[in-house]
């Protein structure tokens, strides 16, 4: 699994918790209004994600508020997840 699929996984493993079963997320969905996360979920992710990734791209560059949809969530994590993409990983 490369990255990207681990962002996309941690998502939707708490997207299943909270809206109930959920087989595929578009990018156009938004966060909040339509997967039904909150502030909590969303701290929960970003925490997940430092663990798995070892990284967290809100803690000086960008700020958590500005993640409206699960496109801007993907894109909050490429410029962390893409230089390693080149590095050696599958894609």
């Amino acid at each position: 699994m490369n990255k990207r699929d681990t962002v996309k996984a941690a998502l939707l493993e708490i997207v299943n918790e909270v809206a109930g079963p959920v087989e595929h997320l578009d990018e156009d969905q938004l966060l909040v209004d339509q997967l039904g996360l909150e502030s909590l979920h969303l701290a929960r992710l970003v925490a997940v994600l430092e663990m798995e990734l070892d990284t967290d791209p809100f803690s000086d560059t960008l700020p958590i508020t500005s993640v409206r949809t699960v496109g801007d969530l993907l894109q909050a994590y490429d410029p962390v997840v893409l230089p390693r993409l080149g590095a050696g990983e599958p894609s």
